[in-house]
């Protein structure tokens, strides 16, 4: 889904392109930016000894880690691919969809049982089409100004998810998404700069933010769930009005931040064998879920990850946990593989060679062979 986008590029729409990166994405002079060389440095065998400085700093940076979450989508010696957050709200906004739906078609039910008891007369009939064009237009009018561009259009009938190619081969990173949240794009590493800590603005007003530390030291501490590793791209000349080369993309599952950002950081600067080898509950389905594989994947995955390295299942089956999560979710997962089909899966231009030389498939989950091979450019 496109949430964070979708509201980064309605504050862009409504104020301007200023407003909506200092205040919605959270880039400006009091953010904390890390460029693409900012890291632990690798150290060969005749280097000498770091000094307690250097120590000291190399402790407050991050170690590379994918943690228990599915963030890649792919994983190579050429490049490594990634998504943005939110996909589980998907099957929860296409509920509350029909549910709206429903209830939007409740009246009709009573207004035509009332009238088949009694031979109506033909004012009853007018009276009956009234109200149910007051309420169609209502629904219409609630969909189309408050729900759709909001709630609809991130979710569906469009791309299922953003793709991000970063290739270290072309030191390239390679952007699939919607047009009218960016577009696809090829942006330059080198010009990367990481926010590690980002947070949506919540109900904190443009004020608010921009004259108290206080205010912005809350939307730090907010940093959780809703949180991401935002990925920026700086004008290519500061004066200009225009802003070109100016770009952003929110990266990674709910919840990432510097460890994410140093995985990919290492990859691009170091190589695959310089980052912790992706597990079993690291990969994202390329391509569309059945249920059975939305509920072993999304659901239950995290939880039997944490059954295992917490020590909280049973010597046989699964914990208690595991199981509420399998209950609260079974009717889900049908919903949820039936919202993703109402998407569609994007896929990378030929002419970007962003796969370097070597043709990857466009379905299924999990390490894809081979890892290694000479690139074609």
């Amino acid at each position: 889904m496109f949430n964070s986008e979708a509201s980064y590029w309605d504050e862009r729409r409504s104020e301007s392109s200023k407003q909506a990166l200092e205040y919605y994405a959270d880039i400006n002079e009091r953010t904390r930016l890390y460029d693409s060389h900012e890291g632990a440095r690798p150290r060969n065998v005749n280097d000498p000894k770091p000094i307690r400085r250097e120590k000291l700093k190399e402790q407050e940076i991050a170690r590379p880690s994918l943690f228990i979450s599915r963030a890649l989508l792919d994983f190579n010696e050429h490049f490594i691919e990634l998504s943005n957050a939110g996909e589980y709200k998907r099957s929860l906004t296409f509920m509350i969809a029909l549910l709206f739906g429903s209830s939007v078609a409740l009246p009709a039910y009573p207004i035509g049982l009332l009238l088949a008891e009694q031979a109506p007369h033909p004012q009853d009939w007018y009276i009956a089409l009234a109200i149910l064009l007051v309420v169609f237009a209502c629904a219409t009018g609630l969909v189309c100004f408050l729900v759709w561009p909001h709630v609809i259009a991130p979710a569906f009938f469009t791309a299922l998810r953003a793709r991000y190619r970063f290739n270290r081969t072309t030191r390239k990173v390679y952007v699939l998404r919607p047009k009218k949240y960016g577009g696809n794009a090829i942006l330059d590493w080198d010009r990367v700069k990481a926010h590690v800590k980002w947070a949506p603005p919540k109900s904190w007003t443009v004020e608010q933010l921009a004259s108290s530390e206080e205010a912005r030291r809350e939307r730090r501490l907010s940093a959780g769930i809703d949180s991401n590793l935002l990925l920026y791209w700086p004008p290519l000349d500061p004066a200009d009005s225009e802003r070109k080369g100016e770009d952003l993309i929110w990266v990674g599952p709910g919840g990432s931040g510097e460890p994410l950002w140093q995985y990919i950081r290492t990859f691009m600067e170091e190589g695959m064998d310089a980052v912790p080898k992706p597990a079993e509950y690291n990969w994202l389905r390329k391509g569309f879920h059945t249920p059975g594989q939305h509920m072993e994947e999304t659901v239950l995955g995290p939880s039997r990850v944490l059954d295992r390295i917490g020590g909280r299942a049973p010597a046989r089956g699964s914990s208690l946990m595991t199981e509420v999560n399998f209950l609260t979710n079974v009717l889900w997962a049908p919903l949820h593989c039936l919202s993703e089909r109402l998407c569609k899966w994007p896929t990378f231009p030929e002419e970007w060679n962003s796969d370097c030389g070597q043709r990857r498939r466009e379905n299924g989950i999990g390490p894809e062979e081979p890892l290694r091979w000479t690139a074609r450019l």
